[in-house]
């Protein structure tokens, strides 16, 4: 077992690889419970309106969308200039970097040590729930 820091609350915490602290995590999957119940009922909420409404932290609402539990804007648009990816600066929807980014970091690793890909299993997609206005959310 080893010390991290929790990448949420920045808190130390003893750890067999997890990057969040237990009672951070606890805390992220009920604002995520939180959030998804809203978006079903209001489905062109804004994240201000979200944040406000639910009583969710604007923050914890940002951890989720760089985290990939949320998706910003919809299929075809930026989300607004919410997020940007980290290696590029260009407009992105969740996570922290760009697929042009991630298959460069990619492609890099794997001429540095080629690994052998696993079997692909197919996932049903996820339902994503959104919403509208300027900076538009959907579950992921």
């Amino acid at each position: 077992m080893e010390v991290k820091q929790c990448d949420f609350c920045r808190m130390p915490f003893q750890t067999y690889g997890s990057k969040i602290c237990k009672d951070c995590l606890a805390q992220l999957d009920e604002d995520f419970l939180k959030i998804k119940d809203y978006l079903y009922e209001h489905d062109s909420a804004g994240i201000d309106e979200v944040a406000e409404e639910t009583g969710v932290p604007r923050k914890s609402i940002m951890f989720l969308l760089k985290e990939e539990r949320l998706t910003v804007g919809s299929d075809g648009d930026d989300g607004g200039g919410l997020l940007k990816c980290e290696t590029c600066k260009k407009p992105i929807r969740t996570g922290r970097i760009c697929k042009s980014c991630r298959n460069e970091v990619l492609a890099a690793i794997e001429t540095v040590a080629p690994v052998k890909k696993p079997k692909q299993v197919t996932e049903e997609p996820e339902e994503e729930v959104s919403i509208k206005g300027a900076a538009k959310l959907q579950l992921k």
